[in-house]
């Protein structure tokens, strides 16, 4: 049985093709880079502050109520130590049931302002500084183009990127909303092809 013997191209040959090396990689430009800060959090965000600052106005004057005048029997010791203590376990459960049953909403809403949002001509990616892995990437070829939303006299406002058809990272209406973006009509014109 013959084998057939590979042939051996010298390398002074003339190739019909030019040469490219694979491994020189190609540098990502960045198109536009925002950190929205504060205004990135979710909305509603303001209201719900609004209303943690009164559930901490009413425990404080509960505290306040407990603790002054000192305390001078050490039964009326014994009711303002245990009362702090019973208030103090009430605020970690309800925080522990809010975290337990709601973990996502509360952890995107504690890192919303730490966000960097990055458009590069590859990709756009969501990553936070202390991250080495981006939260979402989505690559170029998924990407539609962007739609123009408000702008206020700063140059922030809203907009939104348009997805290819079926794409899981969208909304019903194949979109991914961005609010309060600094600098907006230059992110829309990053994501244009």
């Amino acid at each position: 049985m013959s084998t057939a013997k590979p042939e051996i191209i010298d390398a002074a040959a003339q190739l019909p093709v030019a040469y490219m090396r694979r491994l020189d990689p190609i540098p990502e430009r960045s198109l536009y880079v925002a950190r929205p800060g504060l205004r990135a959090m979710p909305s509603g965000s303001l209201i719900m502050a609004g209303c943690f600052m009164l559930q901490l106005w009413t425990l404080s004057f509960l505290l306040w109520a407990m603790w002054w005048p000192t305390p001078q029997t050490p039964r009326l010791l014994a009711f303002a130590i245990g009362g702090t203590v019973t208030i103090a376990l009430l605020v970690l459960l309800v925080a522990l049931l809010l975290m337990r049953r709601f973990p996502g909403f509360v952890l995107g809403v504690a890192r919303a302002p730490f966000i960097r949002l990055t458009v590069t001509d590859r990709r756009v990616v969501w990553s936070l500084p202390w991250h080495r892995h981006p939260l979402m990437e989505i690559g170029r070829e998924r990407i539609l183009g962007g739609i123009l939303g408000a702008v206020d006299g700063k140059g922030r406002g809203n907009a939104a990127m348009i997805l290819i058809h079926g794409d899981p990272a969208a909304d019903v209406d194949g979109n991914i909303h961005f609010d309060h973006l600094p600098q907006v009509e230059q992110f829309v014109a990053a994501l244009a092809r």
